[in-house]
């Protein structure tokens, strides 16, 4: 086995670092706006779908109903980005959300938003993730803190000299390891591991309730975890995608054709899951691996380089477009140029940070890191991102920035459970956005 995953990082390293080194910061950041619908959908498939191993828990928690939260609602979100937000980017110009603020709201206005875009696009709970997993496929689950380090090593240390190209050119064949890891888990499965779907109608017989909707969770869980599929309007990581294209045609059919892509995979993964009911871990397919291919050590091993590739296509894109932040968006709005240097220095202090802030969440439920920063990223940039784009001028940006993150920070700090900090925050973001509207 640890063979197997030996020989696995060593092709993606060496996909990484036979990119070529590109001296043009604008190749190394963007690969040079010329990217087509095939490689962006490559990339933006990948670097969507990295929280497998909480997609597993989520179905073993709620059945079927995860679907509609992780999967159509990200679907509808991903498609209006596709239709109507797209081609505002590509024709204002816009490199990332911080760009667009410094150049519509000021210079104070986007120093507010970093910290906010750092903490929302960290890498850290996909490092928790893969540290599970090579933790308890490698270490048998003895050694956490160094199947985090060996993790982020390999993930992020082609970035430093090939750029967003080395991602593209992994992320093609991450796909490919990603894909064909669960088909063959679903054969197996149905041809010999549950022929004639007998265990399949035990879990059912046990918990109805997981395959029906709402499931166990209930509406107000899922609407609430739906409605963060809106970040898909603010992410840091569509709009990096978004700008690097060659054109407008291409980012759309890029976008339709991962619609498309998440929907066979979600249907396949929601299928395993259902299977992975009861098993109470923190990487349950991994479980359900060790169980379905528990005689034939090859099919494990493959299975998975599967789900490390999920994970670590999405790490590596994670952290780039956090140094982007770093490196680039910083020294714009200090009226500085930026270099490939400062890119590089930028990914070491996002997985210095990502490092520290893993140390702060539990990792059973990893997904709480997402449902925390993806609230302040909801009630302070959502609103004013969507002003930019529909050309509405703001007086007084910075409180329209900074009063919604301070009401759903003081909500968390007071602990309100009745109603999620994220929906007051937003609240207050659209009717400031009202009351600070330019009238022509």
């Amino acid at each position: 086995m640890i063979y197997i995953l030996i020989a696995y990082f060593a092709i993606i390293l060496t996909i990484g670092f036979w990119t070529k080194s590109k001296k043009n910061t604008k190749d190394f950041v963007y690969a040079g706006r010329k990217l087509t619908a095939i490689p962006l959908a490559f990339t933006l498939i990948t670097t969507w779908y990295g929280a497998i191993s909480s997609v597993g828990q989520e179905i073993s928690y709620n059945g079927i109903s995860t679907w509609l939260y992780f999967g159509l609602t990200y679907y509808i979100a991903a498609f209006i980005y596709s239709e109507f937000i797209s081609s505002k980017i590509i024709d204002k110009n816009i490199s990332s959300i911080s760009d667009a603020i410094l150049k519509h709201m000021g210079k104070k206005a986007a120093l507010i938003s970093i910290p906010v875009v750092l903490l929302y696009i960290s890498p850290a709970p996909y490092l928790i993730m893969l540290g599970n997993i090579i933790n308890t496929t490698m270490f048998k689950s003895t050694n956490f803190t160094i199947s985090v380090l060996i993790g982020v090593i390999i993930s992020t240390l082609y970035c430093f000299k090939g750029g967003f190209k080395a991602i593209i050119n992994t992320d093609r064949y991450q796909f490919y390891f990603m894909f064909s890891g669960f088909f063959l888990m679903v054969l197996y499965i149905v041809l010999n591991y549950d022929y004639g779907f007998v265990k399949l109608k035990e879990i059912y017989n046990t918990d109805p309730d997981l395959f029906a909707i709402p499931g166990n969770q209930g509406w107000g869980y899922i609407i609430a975890w739906g409605f963060l599929a809106i970040l898909t309007f603010v992410d840091p990581n569509f709009h990096q995608r978004t700008f690097s294209s060659k054109n407008k045609a291409e980012i759309k059919n890029a976008i339709r054709i991962s619609i498309f892509c998440w929907f066979i995979f979600d249907i396949i993964t929601l299928f395993c899951g259902l299977y992975t009911i009861g098993l109470a871990s923190h990487t349950p397919y991994i479980s359900l691996a060790l169980d379905v291919f528990k005689n034939y050590p090859l099919l494990y091993g493959i299975f998975i380089i599967s789900i490390l590739s999920i994970v670590m296509s999405t790490i590596d894109s994670f952290t780039f477009v956090s140094a982007i932040t770093i490196g680039k968006d910083i020294k714009k709005i200090l009226n500085k140029d930026f270099t490939q240097k400062d890119i590089n220095w930028g990914i070491l202090f996002t997985i210095t940070l990502s490092l520290i802030i893993i140390q702060f969440f539990d990792n059973s439920r990893i997904i709480q890191i997402w449902f925390t920063f993806g609230s302040y990223m909801v009630s302070g940039l959502l609103v004013p991102f969507m002003c930019i784009l529909f050309n509405i001028k703001i007086r007084c940006p910075i409180i329209l920035i900074l009063l919604p993150l301070i009401l759903t920070l003081v909500w968390d700090i007071m602990q309100i459970s009745w109603i999620i900090s994220m929906y007051p925050g937003l609240f207050l973001s659209i009717l400031l956005g009202l009351l600070l509207k330019i009238r022509n």
